[in-house]
């Protein structure tokens, strides 16, 4: 790709945008045991039935950002108006989403890359790949920091006393599903009941559905050993 100096800078269409995001950040994200699913979407799973998720999100603003987190292989996820499994690499979705914008001022720098056309001249590729491994860098502690699901009950107490920039935990649709499940595998039932309850509420799911309640059965048992 060069400038054309009488016709101006040349502009890069997104698509071209995303498969050079796919390949710069599977050069970092590879070697350490993600694969890539779908389009800035890569996910780990060699301690099931926790898998890691890296993605690089469409964002307002003409942009693609940076998160990670969690997928269970225990917690469904409402689809198509019901409760469905995902308990693959290709279904995965995230339970628990850590979004960086919440930790610092300078987004677009740190953690963004432009999603749309943009001049060429404009764009460095080489900055991009310093993001993406920035990007890398910053998810390894919170990925270290859960070996188990009683981590991941610790990560929601955490993030729930955070003050965010952006969404607050309950503004992800998963939150109380995956925290409730995650408290009755812990052996905290009543702590995770409540919860349970109020992602029933908040979404119209019957308490009694199949997969919940299928749900429930293998989270106590994970609570059993």
């Amino acid at each position: 790709m060069s400038e054309n100096s009488a016709l101006g800078p040349i502009e890069v269409p997104a698509s071209v945008v995303s498969g050079r995001i796919d390949m710069i950040v599977h050069a970092e994200l590879s070697p350490l045991g993600f694969e890539r699913v779908r389009p800035r979407f890569w996910v780990e799973g060699l301690k099931r039935p926790i898998r890691r998720i890296f993605e690089f999100q469409p964002r307002k603003g003409a942009r693609y950002c940076a998160c990670w987190g969690f997928s269970l292989d225990f917690v469904p996820i409402k689809k198509g108006g019901r409760l469905r499994w995902k308990r693959t690499s290709k279904t995965a979705a995230f339970d628990l989403c850590i979004d960086p914008v919440n930790r610092i001022s300078d987004v677009t720098e740190s953690w963004c890359v432009s999603r749309f056309i943009f001049p060429l001249k404009a764009y460095d590729w080489n900055k991009f790949a310093r993001i993406a491994r920035s990007a890398v860098l910053a998810a390894q502690p919170d990925f270290a920091q859960v070996k188990s699901i009683e981590d991941i009950v610790s990560l929601f107490e955490q993030r729930s006393a955070m003050k965010f920039r952006t969404f607050q935990l309950d503004n992800y649709v998963q939150t109380h599903l995956a925290w409730g499940l995650c408290l009755i595998a812990s052996g905290k039932a009543g702590d995770g009941e409540r919860h349970l309850e109020k992602y029933c509420a908040d979404f119209s799911i019957d308490r009694g559905d199949r997969i919940l309640r299928e749900a429930e059965r293998q989270a106590i048992e994970l609570s059993l050993g």
